[in-house]
């Protein structure tokens, strides 16, 4: 993320210095420099986050609409990607949320898709809309006049209505099998990790697991309180979980008796300690099978 960070603000040279300089001091330098703006990066994706739901909030009309358009003038081009996908989860609707440049009217923008949506297609229904885009099914870029982000708005509302029908799959996260949490030994998920490089191609194991309580209150964590940690335990056998941005998780799961859980599991390296943890994908209680 810190590498990212300074690409995504425009200054990705900084980056590949850090990784080619011969000078220690010089890469001190840059790292913590690096480090700072990813803070910073962290402080615009959550004021980009807070004027999206605010939009959301002045029009609810639009959650009506098959898909989410969104614009802004303080938008920074280089992180709504980030947030575009963060809202496409929230609203679970297909999202694209523009950066409008206030000295030309034009926008550059970023969208993400949500449950099997053909992103790009829609963009070529609407392309009399923008100046250019490009992009996969998934996600895509584009430039537009701001003055037609709304015929946008309406024309992608209109392609998925009559194209793309939501389906149980589309939303289904694919569980490898059933586990305990005493089963992912550190060595059992080292040679997981052997697995790797994991992506688009070649997904991480997604492991599932059910009768598992809290052994403590989740706590909010991170810039902002975004992600949430959970301390679970399981037939005495205690492991720690990582939400992701989904702190507003934390009520309705201190709220069960017993969860059931799909997450992927990962070493976490502090300290000089190795142990695992779990990235939590999706919950449920366990009353409500």
């Amino acid at each position: 993320p810190r590498l990212n960070a300074v690409g995504r603000l425009g200054q990705a040279r900084l980056a590949v210095e850090l990784l080619t300089t011969e000078n220690a001091e010089r890469a001190r330098t840059l790292a913590e420099y690096i480090d700072q703006q990813n803070k910073v990066r962290q402080t615009v994706e959550r004021r980009i986050l807070k004027q999206a739901k605010e939009q959301v909030e002045t029009h609810p009309e639009w959650l009506e609409q098959s898909t989410l358009v969104l614009a802004h003038h303080e938008w920074h081009p280089g992180v709504i990607g980030i947030v575009a996908s963060r809202v496409a989860e929230l609203y679970e609707k297909p999202t694209i949320l523009i950066a409008i440049n206030p000295s030309d009217n034009t926008g550059q923008g970023s969208g993400r898709s949500y449950a099997g949506f053909n992103l790009h297609a829609g963009l070529t229904a609407c392309a009399e809309h923008l100046i250019q885009f490009g992009g996969h099914h998934a996600a895509a870029g584009l430039r537009i006049s701001g003055d037609n982000i709304s015929l946008l708005r309406e024309g992608l509302h209109g392609f998925a209505n009559e194209n793309h029908e939501v389906n149980e799959r589309d939303l289904e996260v694919v569980v490898d099998t059933e586990v305990r949490l005493a089963d992912l030994t550190l060595q059992a998920v080292s040679e997981l990790d052997r697995l790797g490089p994991f992506g688009r191609e070649n997904p991480r194991p997604i492991f599932a697991t059910s009768g598992v309580e809290l052994a403590e209150p989740p706590r909010k964590i991170g810039e902002g309180g975004r992600h949430l940690s959970l301390s679970l335990k399981q037939r005495g056998h205690r492991m720690r979980a990582i939400c992701f941005g989904r702190a507003d998780w934390a009520d309705d799961i201190a709220a069960q008796k017993s969860l059931s859980l799909c997450f992927a599991p990962s070493l976490n390296h502090f300290r000089g300690q190795t142990s695992v943890d779990l990235q939590l994908i999706d919950w449920r209680g366990d009353e409500a099978e």
